[in-house]
């Protein structure tokens, strides 16, 4: 009986840590407006995100066409509750109040994590 818990146990703790270690490419997503980071200005059009962790943060790498890093963005997290998914994940892309910030926000089923990308005036 041990035995068998113990298997289920390290059986569900391995499966966590495989779909924790995942990333999630968000694939090409389309940045309306330029936008500036770190002081830096880019411009709109197609770019490349993904979202993983580094040293347990959570960030968004977003990458060029050539899929060369151009920087990361750390992610805003939010508990989400309720709510059922028959995706493992859903990715919304909106302009804030004064279309100031663009959002790229992921829904998970625990979770909502956002990335804000300051809109170049």
């Amino acid at each position: 009986m041990n035995k068998t818990i113990f298997i289920i146990v390290l059986t569900l703790l391995s499966t966590l840590l495989l779909a924790q270690s995942q990333d999630m490419n968000l694939k090409k997503i389309n940045f309306p407006q330029a936008f500036v980071h770190a002081g830096k200005e880019f411009p709109a059009g197609p770019y490349w995100v993904v979202l993983t962790s580094k040293e347990g943060q959570p960030l968004f790498t977003v990458h060029n066409a050539q899929q060369e890093l151009l920087f990361e963005e750390l992610a805003v997290v939010k508990a989400r509750s309720g709510g059922k998914m028959n995706a493992p994940f859903r990715v919304k892309k909106e302009f804030l109040k004064e279309r100031e910030y663009f959002r790229i926000r992921v829904s998970t089923p625990s979770q909502w994590l956002m990335g804000y990308f300051l809109v170049k005036k």
